[in-house]
């Protein structure tokens, strides 16, 4: 862009134009310049003049060219995470197209706090029965049953909820052609299998603790002449507490899963992707800054110099100076209308991205590749100029 030799933004024919009939006689005028600058000054014992915006775009392009550098150092030493970012966003975007909807998102922490919360509601029910039976001689093994048996029944809720909220996913003939499909299946009957042993295992143990608590009552009642309460009754109805805990795990765990797992694990990995992605953006950005404030400093010397090292024709320089940008002004109409007329002979075909623009990654923060491909009206809306940089050292 700051390259008055071969200006940015140019197309392959205007750019042979713009070689033709204007660069050469264009880069004499400002070396040109540029010496009488340098030179006025000198005469009289003072320091360099400087042509201030010939000085100005030596130091854009020196750090257009450092960034471009930086960005394809970075992209090679990031490429494998960037392109892996790359192919989850889009596998997410396929299915997430595919599904129309967004996936369900389930913070772990708090799925953690429902399934504990079953737990604890299991303690609960279970704890008071646990100490009525004879094996059990002291408040630790209750607690230790009871708590067994409530992860017992948080797990066959986790299973069971999951497998039934993802039913579609592991058991649907829509599904059943998709590469793997048979060992999602299988998965899926092992935990259903898993789930019920659990459970079964864990109403066992709290139907058996419940006949010895209902043992003493029955007795109790004997001894004082009352009727007996039903033992078959009494164990049903209180297996109902346990069965309502499950059916509330079951419940949070169909709700808080996506019916389809790899679409859910596509958005983690995509956040986790997003987050690293973030992290190198803000590595690019200091980077980047970095080399901004190096610009800066370069043009405040610059300027400071202009103001200090002005000699007897300083004017006179300036207004030579000023008649170049005036005739860069009639360049770049031309130019701009030769695209305009270019974006009129491609018509509807301008809406695609046919234009390429070469060293386009130093604007971006995470460029995988030097150019950028633009449409028409991206093109269009770009501002030509021309450098005045003519590669000194």
């Amino acid at each position: 862009m700051y390259n008055a030799r071969q200006p940015g933004l140019l197309t392959q024919n205007m750019a042979a134009w713009f070689s033709k009939n204007v660069a050469a006689l264009r880069v004499a005028a400002i070396a040109e310049m540029k010496n009488a600058f340098e030179a006025d000054s000198k005469a009289q014992g003072g320091s360099e003049g400087v042509y201030l915006e010939n000085r100005r775009d030596f130091a854009f392009q020196k750090s257009v060219n450092a960034a471009i550098e930086q960005a394809a150092a970075f992209a090679d030493k990031h490429r494998e995470e960037i392109e892996e970012r790359e192919r989850t966003l889009q596998s997410y975007t396929t299915l997430r197209n595919r599904m129309n909807r967004e996936p369900v998102r389930t913070k772990t922490w708090l799925y953690i706090l429902c399934l504990l919360g079953i737990v604890l509601l299991e303690a609960f029910i279970n704890f008071e029965s646990f100490m009525k039976v004879p094996y059990i001689t002291s408040p630790f093994l209750a607690t230790g049953a009871t708590t067994a048996v409530g992860l017992a029944v948080a797990f066959a809720a986790h299973f069971h909820g999951v497998v039934f909220g993802q039913w579609a996913f592991h058991f649907s003939p829509h599904e059943a052609a998709e590469a793997g499909h048979e060992n999602r299946r299988n998965d899926a009957i092992r935990r259903l299998v898993i789930g019920s042993v659990l459970l079964s295992v864990a109403l066992l143990m709290v139907g058996g603790s419940r006949y010895y608590y209902l043992r003493d009552y029955i007795v109790q009642s004997t001894i004082l002449g009352i009727a007996p309460p039903s033992m078959f009754g009494g164990i049903i109805f209180m297996l109902l507490g346990n069965i309502v805990a499950y059916l509330v795990g079951v419940l949070v765990a169909y709700k808080m899963h996506d019916p389809h797992p790899i679409f859910a694990e596509q958005d983690r990995k995509l956040k986790k992707a997003n987050i690293r992605v973030e992290a190198l953006k803000v590595a690019r950005g200091k980077a980047q800054d970095l080399l901004r404030q190096g610009v800066s400093a370069e043009l405040k010397a610059a300027t400071n110099q202009d103001a200090a090292a002005r000699g007897a024709r300083y004017g006179e320089l300036r207004d030579w100076a000023d008649k170049i940008v005036n005739k860069d002004q009639e360049v770049i109409g031309a130019l701009i209308g030769y695209r305009n007329a270019l974006l009129g002979k491609l018509g509807p075909r301008a809406a695609e991205r046919i234009f390429r623009y070469p060293d386009g990654s130093h604007p971006l923060l995470l460029p995988m590749s030097a150019d950028q491909f633009l449409t028409g009206d991206e093109y269009a809306a770009m501002q030509i100029t021309l450098g005045f940089n003519i590669g000194e050292s």
